[in-house]
Order: structure tokens, then C-alpha cells, then sequence
């Protein structure tokens, strides 16, 4: 099989093009042409012809150089990916779209669940108050489940999964992207902590084996492209914590990091946590997703070197903040005490002088 370039750069020359100019556009050309004609094919042959039919005709024409060469290459991999991410970039439109739907019916559930935890307090009032107790106690419980938006964040996964599966041509790398942004907006949204990290993961994974679950011929693409989105998103979502905490650690509010002991122990092992929470999940499936999960988490076990890297890193900025911390704790302490002394003086003089005057009173009593 020919790419043609000879054709495409004497056409090129024709049309008054340098010959730097020519032998470019007839590469580019003859590539484009090809990829075209040969779409039904795997890529990685589609690769190797190209790259054999490639040196080949450039030898022929006397303008094989490593130049050249990398150029080539560079024409073939954007030929060939430009279709997937434009599909990419019509899925994060669609996806931008379902997510503004899902805010509006947010907002309402929201509203919606406020008014049934008022309606619930309220009706506690009357209760007897040896049961009001317990009745607080099952609404606070119900109230921190809620709290978190899992609700939301399983419809959003589920519109998002459907979306890519639907829609995508190549249904790993499009649900990958999709995860990668779901999780990472999920993380970023609210306290980072084991347990929270836990439940959102927890939900995605769940929701993608539901689908494969429905869809066994695609399965092993929806639960991959899962597995390894939620990493691409840990990866991503560590980074920007390490970024904030490396330039602007004042913007870490309490809203995100509550124990910073507890983010570094989970920092340590936030590649076994996650292994830990596939697992869980694959006991929580059949025996056919199961084994997807197991598998996936066997293989991305390979894969986990950049985020224990990134963790890594993260941690040590982070013991920085807690020691940063306990010295502030420390003058702030020294500070109170230094005030609670000064006061105490103050009260001690005032009482001494308040002695004296009693002492001087009580003498010119006794000499009259």
C-alpha cells in the first residue's frame, strides 16, 4: 500500500510551492488520504503501514531526514486523534448541558429537602423530650447523608455514563474524560476526607457497574474507562491541593481540609484506599462485573506511581501546614495566656489597693 506522496508533492512543486513547502503539504495530504481510505482497520496496523509506506517514499525522493520524519509523525497522530477529540469536545458539551439541567433540578431538591427537614424539627417540638432525643438523633444522621449530594452526583454520573456510551465512538476514552471531570468536580466541591472520598468513589464505580451490568459486550470499556477517569481525577484533584497549598495555603479553608493529620495519613495511602474501595465495590456485583473490577484494579496497580508521587509531594507541604499551624496555635495560646496573666494582674492590684484601702479604714476606726 502507497501513501502517493510523490503524486502530492509534484502537484505541491506544480502549484509553486518551495520544495520545504511541497514535501510538508504532500505528507500532510497523503496521510489524510490514507487514514480516510483505511478507517476499518486497527491503529496500531494503520500506524505501521503508514510508517512503512512513509520512509519508503521519502528514500525515493531523497528527503528522508529525522525532521521530516518527526513532522510525519506528528501529521498522523493529529489525523488520527482529531476525530476522537472532537467527539471528546462534543461529549464536555453535552455533558456542560446536563449539568446545567441537573443545578436547576438541584436547587429545587435542595429546596425541596429543606422544607422536609424543617417539617421534620418541627413536628419534634411536640414529641415528649425523652424521645426528642432520639428523634434529633435520626434527623442529624439523615441530614449529614444529604449533606453530601450523592443523590445528585448518581444522577449526573448516570446522565454522563449513558451520554459517552451512546454517543462515543470509542467508549473507554470518552467515559474516561467524563469521570475524570465528574470525580474531580466531586472532590473538589467539599471536605477532603477518607470517608467523603469513599462515598463519592464508591458512587461512581457503582454506577458504572450498573451499566455494564446492562451492556456486557461493553463492559470491560465502561468499567476501565471508570477505574482509570476516578485516577486521572485523584491525580488532578492532589495536584490541586499541592498547588494550593504551595502558593496560596491561606485560601485552604476549613471547608476542604477539617483534620489535617487525617489528609496526611489518607494522603499516604490514597493508592490503597482506592484499591481498597474497587474491591469493595466487586464484592458488591455479580461475578461478571466482579471480575472486570478485580482485573482493572490489578492493572491500574501499575499505574499508580505518579499518584503516589503527587501524594507524596502533597504530604510534605502539608506537614508544613500543620506545623504552621501548631506554631500558630502556640502564639495564639501565648497570646491569651499573656492576656488572661495582664488581666490577672490588673485584678490582683486592684484588689491589693482595695485591701490597702480597707486596712487604712479599718486602722482610723480603731485610733478615733
Amino acid at each position: 500500500m502507497e501513501l502517493e506522496l510523490k503524486s502530492f508533492y509534484d502537484k505541491a512543486v506544480e502549484n509553486g510551492k518551495s520544495s520545504d513547502d511541497a514535501i510538508k503539504e504532500a505528507i500532510e495530504k497523503s496521510i489524510e488520504s490514507y487514514v480516510h481510505l483505511h478507517r476499518g482497520i486497527s491503529v496500531q496496523n494503520l500506524s505501521e503501514q503508514v510508517s512503512s509506506a512513509l520512509y519508503k517514499e521519502l528514500s525515493l525522493l531523497g528527503k528522508k531526514d529525522e525532521a521530516l520524519l518527526k513532522y510525519a509523525f506528528e501529521i498522523l497522530i493529529d489525523t488520527v486523534q482529531k476525530p476522537k477529540e472532537k467527539e471528546i469536545e462534543r461529549l464536555i458539551i453535552e455533558i456542560d448541558r446536563l449539568q446545567r439541567h441537573l443545578s436547576t433540578e438541584e436547587e429545587e431538591l435542595q429546596r425541596t429537602l429543606r422544607a422536609l427537614f424543617a417539617g421534620i424539627e418541627r413536628s419534634a417540638a411536640r414529641l415528649d423530650p425523652n424521645e426528642r432525643e432520639l428523634w434529633q438523633e435520626a434527623l442529624e444522621n439523615t441530614e449529614l447523608e444529604h449533606v453530601e449530594g450523592l443523590g445528585i452526583l448518581n444522577e449526573t454520573v448516570e446522565a454522563a455514563l449513558i451520554a459517552a456510551y451512546e454517543e462515543a465512538e470509542e467508549i473507554e476514552s470518552a467515559i474516561r474524560e467524563v469521570i475524570r471531570q465528574i470525580t474531580h468536580k466531586a472532590l473538589s466541591e467539599g471536605l477532603l476526607s477518607a470517608a467523603r472520598v469513599r462515598a463519592i468513589l464508591t458512587t461512581i464505580l457503582m454506577k458504572a457497574s450498573e451499566l455494564a451490568e446492562a451492556t456486557p459486550t461493553n463492559a470491560k470499556d465502561i468499567i476501565h474507562g471508570t477505574v482509570y477517569g476516578i485516577n486521572d481525577a485523584l491525580i488532578s484533584t492532589v495536584k490541586q491541593l499541592k498547588e494550593q497549598l504551595n502558593f496560596a495555603p491561606e485560601e485552604i479553608k476549613t471547608s476542604h481540609v477539617a483534620n489535617w493529620e487525617e489528609l496526611i495519613k489518607m494522603l499516604s495511602r490514597s493508592d490503597e484506599l482506592y484499591k481498597e474501595i474497587i474491591d469493595d465495590v466487586a464484592s458488591k456485583n455479580s461475578t461478571f462485573v466482579s471480575e472486570i473490577l478485580t482485573q482493572s484494579a490489578n492493572v491500574i496497580g501499575d499505574n499508580f506511581a505518579e499518584l503516589k508521587r503527587i501524594s507524596n509531594e502533597t504530604i510534605e507541604l502539608a506537614k508544613k501546614k500543620l506545623t504552621l499551624l501548631a506554631k500558630e496555635a502556640a502564639i495564639k495560646g501565648a497570646e491569651i495566656k499573656e492576656q488572661l496573666t495582664s488581666e490577672a494582674k490588673k485584678l490582683g492590684t486592684k484588689a491589693w489597693k482595695k485591701a490597702i484601702k480597707m486596712a487604712e479604714a479599718y486602722k482610723n476606726k480603731i485610733d478615733k
